[in-house]
């Protein structure tokens, strides 16, 4: 399996070299196929040493991986509109605030997944990872909402092919005082 992950990266790494310089001269296949060659030996080490082996990485369900994507992007309009909503009424004060949870997922990729979608998605980002731990930044506590229902996580899990995990318990801290309400 580990050979088939470094031949898998060679090809796409040589493929992405040769997609860039858009150059067939001997002189630069040479350096595309050093240069891939070299990023291949210390990528499969550096995914051995921070994903583990390729015997211990978990198999993934390439549809529901696609599914989840196109759900993401499809998560992330409405939140960008959310978001200019509390920036642009004056009614709307945000109230950010940080959200700490722990998730089920067991692999590190689901995990890092995990991670950069939140942050993908306005109005949220990850600030930290420690092993199962998460703390991410919320503009609003609405932002957080499909951190509070695991829906993301769930999805996460499909695609790691792992069972989704029941909602998680949230710990929400504002960073500032609540604000008074407006006199009329």
């Amino acid at each position: 399996m580990r050979k088939l992950r470094a031949i898998m990266l060679f090809v796409a790494l040589l493929v992405f070299w040769q997609a860039l310089s858009a150059r067939i001269d001997p002189l630069f296949m040479v350096l595309g196929v050093l240069s891939a060659a070299l990023s291949t030996w210390l990528g499969v080490r550096l995914i051995d040493a921070v994903v583990g082996s390729a015997e211990y990485t978990p198999r993934i369900h390439l549809g529901y991986l696609l599914l989840y994507l196109g759900w993401l992007l499809m998560q992330i309009p409405p939140a960008g509109v959310q978001v200019a909503r509390v920036v642009l009424d004056p009614r709307r004060p945000p109230r950010p605030g940080v959200v700490r949870f722990r998730t089920e997922l067991s692999s590190p990729a689901a995990r890092t997944l995990l991670a950069n979608s939140i942050t993908l998605v306005p109005g949220t980002m990850t600030l930290n990872v420690e092993g199962r731990e998460f703390t991410v930044h919320a503009f609003t506590p609405d932002s957080a909402e499909d951190l509070a229902t695991a829906a993301m996580q769930g999805r996460i899990a499909r695609a790691f092919r792992t069972e989704p995990e029941p909602p998680p318990q949230m710990i929400w801290q504002p960073i500032h005082d609540e604000l008074p309400e407006e006199q009329e």
